[in-house]
């Protein structure tokens, strides 16, 4: 059966976490080491490549140190869910009253306020980081990513 999840544990600071397939690709290719295109392929190629990438990334405590196992299925969770942008045990409390929570009360509080939460993005056109500016369109304040580099190069 395809691996469906990825439990990742960082053996230099303990943050733990687990992440779908999708969201795996996700982060991959924004730190360029997955193109778009590679989204179409096998799922058992993709199996065996993405735990490997994933490897390269560096923790948020900066260690490249990740030790990645494959899941079935979300069944296979054997710990609390934990927020997908800080990683953090979400409260039971919380997860009592939304069940399907995918983030913890602060994370989510800064997801609907516009501030960037979970990994940094980069410009596709020239590899800097991308931040969230606010931007009024039709009369509805919106947040759009906008390339840091001075001059913006416009990459979206």
């Amino acid at each position: 059966m395809p691996i469906r999840y990825y439990k990742l544990s960082c053996g230099s600071c303990g943050k733990s976490e687990t992440i779908s397939r999708h969201e795996a690709q996700v982060r991959l290719t924004a730190a360029r080491k997955l193109r778009a295109a590679a989204w179409d392929a096998d799922e058992s190629l993709l199996d065996e490549l993405i735990p490997t990438l994933l490897a390269q990334l560096p923790c948020s405590c900066g260690e490249k140190n990740w030790q990645i196992t494959g899941l079935e299925s979300a069944d296979d969770w054997s710990e609390s869910p934990r927020c997908r942008d800080c990683g953090r045990v979400i409260p039971p409390a919380r997860l009592a009253v939304l069940p399907d929570a995918e983030r913890c009360a602060e994370c989510q509080a800064a997801w609907e306020e516009g501030r960037a939460t979970g990994p940094e993005r980069y410009c596709p056109r020239c590899g800097n980081p991308m931040k969230l500016t606010p931007r009024d369109i039709g009369g509805v304040t919106r947040y759009v990513w906008v390339c840091t580099k001075n001059p913006p190069c416009r990459g979206v």
